[in-house]
């Protein structure tokens, strides 16, 4: 960091700053080169060149091998870099070295590019300032929202099978949500602010991407008690399994909509579909509860789960409506 006084020209209606001479070179800025003048929302002002044939500098982490080496890679991932290099202790081989590689084909754009007995050398393939991160918080958000769905039909079909399709999807929606944080992340630390993605912007489609990973969460976690009791939903009558059907329909397409309603920066949409929510949705499962009830308690705390998840998509949808709310009043 550099401090430099403004001076004063003229008769006084015009204020220079000098650029650090070894800044001015790297970039080429010669006289009469052009510079961008810009001010930030938080009434900062940034300065950099219009134009650079400079390659931008790689950001480069390097690991060196420990008990956590999965987590510290995780976190460089998702700070931003473009190459890790993980390397063992005093050139010895690498021990986990399998381990990484596993990692590695858990995080996108992630490629393992060189390797050597005592390291491996990751790069990051994807070229983030062509990617626009809105259609991943959507692919995510869209698995997720299906994977409730099938989870639910899994415990009214009781089929073993979708429910362990359920459970390995969880890998692709945490995929995403890893790839989408590391993207955010980035624009928010751009101080150019190049992107049309200001910094609470970014912070809300972070928090769509999380409710993302908490209703696959969820929805995994209902696929297990499915797989492991695939006949609960034998206790129950006819007409209470079609009014589960009836608002895991419903709650799928409110979910849906929630998420166009963020996007499109819909309010009225938004308003409509919490009213709808709180009283439509929490009646219908409110009757369900109340024939959940009835049975014995073994059954009603097996049950218990089923209700939890309608409670955790209801929250879900009501909470991006609340963040679409909430930008009005701002």
């Amino acid at each position: 960091m550099e401090i430099r006084k403004i001076q004063v020209t003229g008769a006084g209606d015009t204020r220079i700053i000098s650029l650090p001479k070894d800044w001015a070179e790297r970039h080429q800025l010669d006289k009469g080169a052009n510079v961008i003048i810009k001010e930030l929302s938080n009434g900062d002002i940034i300065i950099y060149p219009q134009k650079s044939s400079i390659t931008p500098q790689k950001r480069v982490a390097r690991i060196v091998e420990s008990d956590h080496v999965n987590r510290d890679i995780l976190a460089a991932y998702l700070s931003g870099n473009d190459i890790i290099n993980v390397v063992s202790r005093e050139l010895e081989p690498l021990v986990q070295k399998s381990k990484i590689k596993d990692l590695s084909r858990q995080l996108i754009g992630l490629e393992i590019l060189g390797e050597t007995q005592e390291g491996i050398e990751l790069h990051f393939l994807i070229r983030e300032e062509e990617e626009n991160p809105r259609k991943y918080v959507e692919r995510c958000f869209s698995i997720a929202n299906q994977m409730q769905k099938d989870s639910i039909t899994a415990f009214l079909n009781k089929d073993s099978k979708l429910a362990i399709e359920v459970i390995n999807r969880d890998v692709e929606v945490n995929r995403l949500y890893f790839l989408i944080v590391r993207m955010l992340k980035i624009m928010v630390d751009d101080k150019r602010e190049e992107s049309y993605l200001k910094g609470p912007v970014c912070l809300d489609w972070r928090m769509v991407a999380t409710f993302s990973e908490d209703l696959g969460d969820a929805s995994v976690e209902f696929a297990r008690i499915v797989n492991n009791n695939p006949h609960m939903s034998e206790t129950l009558s006819s007409e209470t399994i079609q009014k589960i059907r009836s608002l895991s329909e419903t709650t799928t397409e409110v979910l849906s909509q929630s998420l166009d309603c963020f996007f499109n920066q819909d309010v009225l949409g938004a308003e409509s579909l919490k009213s709808k929510i709180t009283s439509q949705l929490r009646n219908a499962q409110k009757n369900i509860q109340d024939d959940i009830s009835k049975l014995e308690k073994e059954i009603v705390w097996q049950l218990s789960s089923l209700l939890n998840l309608f409670k955790i998509l209801h929250e879900t949808a009501i909470d991006i409506g609340d963040l679409i709310i909430a930008k009005v009043n701002q």
